[in-house]
């Protein structure tokens, strides 16, 4: 099994797919960076004074770390941070469910109307697999 999961074109299929959906989640928020803040204030998680530094920093980790898996330039290292990343929007989601919140979570900016519940935990989790199968070192 071990083998499979590190088989360079399952790794690198991984990245450049987790890439090419971090940019693009990247580019709809980068554009709206007030919707973005706004999305952000949803969640009740962080003071006020920082969503809208969250809001015009986030987008831009994202970006570069999906163009480094896209473009194969340290595409573990951008595998790593998206990880890193959806673990972070994944406690987001479950601490927005545990609370009985309710809203569009804003992942890919106003272009996805996903509302925060259990097809959103499902869908991080399917992007952390690709995370953990990009970031596996080459044999």
């Amino acid at each position: 099994m071990s083998r499979v999961l590190t088989w360079a074109p399952l790794r690198r299929g991984a990245q450049i797919l987790l890439g090419l959906l971090f940019v693009y989640a990247a580019l709809a928020k980068i554009s709206d960076v007030p919707a973005m803040a706004r999305e952000v204030h949803n969640f009740h998680l962080v003071p006020l004074w920082s969503e809208y530094l969250i809001a015009m920093t986030v987008p831009w980790v994202e970006l570069v770390a999906g163009l480094a898996m896209v473009l194969g330039i340290a595409p573990r290292a951008g595998a790593w941070v998206c990880g890193a990343l959806l673990i972070v929007f994944t406690v987001g989601v479950a601490a927005a469910m545990a609370r009985g919140l309710s809203f569009e979570c804003g992942c890919f900016g106003t272009a996805s109307g996903m509302r925060v519940g259990w097809g959103k935990l499902g869908e991080n989790a399917a992007m952390l697999v690709l995370a953990a199968l990009g970031a596996q070192r080459a044999r």
